[in-house]
This record gives C-alpha cells, structure tokens and sequence, in this order.
C-alpha cells in the first residue's frame, strides 16, 4: 500500500529525512522556501525510486493559507499518512535588543506553521484506513528546557512548538499520533565558526556529533509505531545530561 508524507523544510537535516522516507517507500510532498536546488535534488532521488513527488514553494513566516496547501498535496498525491515538520529559522536575537519582528520571524514558520497544518493534515488523516491513521513528527531542540543566550525567540517558538506537540497528541488520539524529535548538533550551521562547533561537540558527553542515519531512523520509528504519542525525544548526543555550561552556546 502506497505511503504519502509532507515534509516541511528540506534545505540541511530536512534533505535527509526527506531522501530517506524515499528510500522508505513513501510518496513526497515537500514544502520549501527558496531551496530550488536541493528540492531538485530530492526529485531526482524521488525518480529514480519511482515515487510520485511534488513541491509546493511557500514562506511559512507570512501569511499562508494552509488549507489549500494541503489540499494541494491531497489533489495531487491522493492523500497524506505522515506528517514531519523540520522548517525553522535560527537567528540570534539578544533579549536586550528583541523586536516583535524577531518573535514573528521564527514563530510563524516553528510554531504556528506547525501547529495549523497539522489541524489541516489532521483532517485528512481521518479519511484513513485503520486504528492509526496518521502520524505526525516536529522537530524542537534539545535546549529548550536549558536555552543558551542570545537566541530568545528561538527558543519562545521552539518552547511554543513543544508544547502545541503534546496538546495535539492528547487532541488527536487515538486515531493520530504526534510526536517531536528534539534535536542536538547534527550540522554544523552555516553562519558558525568550525572552532566553535568543534567546541560544541566537545561539550556533548559523546563527543560526536547525532548521525544523520540516527536522525531519519528515529523519524521512520516514529511515523511507523502505534504506541507512543506526546514524546519529545532527545537525539542529541548526550548534550542535555551535559548542561548549557555558562549559559551560552557552547
């Protein structure tokens, strides 16, 4: 039987994770804001397993009408099973110097994308077969409960999506499970410097950095279970048994 799953964010972890449900057997939907050449990447990897792919450019962080994105998806796919949501921006944002704007500008695309397009994916998933008939996946952070400075409203809207996490698990049961895969270092970001990864790493109790492969078997564990719902669970390498040190990033 055939498998759907949407995707949202695709541009570094979200790549993997998408080419991975491929090699998984599902069919893809993917959301992107500006990475046209890894979602050509990804369809390429979609063609060449046979698997029916489309991509939906979309801003998360402005306006979107979620409904008819995933009506989109639904038209052109049939239908949607799984649900994995990766978009997040990660901008330093001192408390000292907060704008609204700073807030808005990741809110949108963590939470409040996450949060109505699950009630949208949710309705779909109702027209399923089965006990379980969808299952869906956000991705937080492993120091939401232990943030580092200079990055406040990350952490609001990462803290924000954990929570919308457990109120859909409880909302959706038990036909829908939801669960969060909160994240420690993985890949390096793009605007940090190497010395400073390499400090990050070194503070991880397992002095490495979480395997891509640990990440989208963790994904592929959850979107296939029937027995756990409203977990968040850390996959990062040990870093939240480690501490946040001097309250900073590394």
């Amino acid at each position: 039987m055939e498998r759907t799953a949407l995707i949202t964010g695709v541009r570094r972890v979200g790549r993997f994770v998408a080419e991975g449900l491929l090699r998984r057997g599902y069919n893809l939907a993917v959301v992107y804001r500006s990475s046209e050449e890894v979602v050509g990447e990804i369809r390429n990897t979609a063609d060449s397993l046979g698997r029916k792919f489309v991509a939906v450019r979309a801003d998360l962080s402005r306006g979107v009408r979620y409904g008819e994105l995933v009506d989109r998806v639904v038209s052109e796919l049939g239908g949607i099973d799984a649900f994995v949501h990766l978009a997040s921006p990660y901008r330093r944002s001192p408390l000292e110097t907060l704008t609204p704007e700073d807030l808005d500008y990741h809110m949108g695309p963590i939470a409040e994308a996450f949060l109505f397009l699950s009630l949208e994916v949710y309705r779909v998933m109702l027209r399923n077969e089965g006990t379980v008939k969808g299952r869906i996946v956000a991705f937080g952070d492993w120091a939401v409960e232990t943030p580092y400075r200079g990055y406040t409203a990350y952490f609001i809207a990462k803290g924000a999506l954990h929570t919308a996490v457990k109120v859909l698990a409880k909302e959706f049961a038990p036909h829908v499970l939801v669960n969060c895969v909160a994240l420690g270092p993985t890949l390096k970001p793009e605007d940090l410097e190497e010395g400073i990864w390499h400090r990050v790493i070194k503070n991880t109790p397992l002095k490495r950095e979480v395997p891509l492969e640990d990440v989208v078997n963790l994904v592929i564990f959850l979107l296939e279970a029937e027995g756990i719902t409203g977990e968040i669970i850390r996959l990062d390498s040990g870093r939240h048994i480690a501490g946040s040190g001097t309250g900073s990033l590394v």
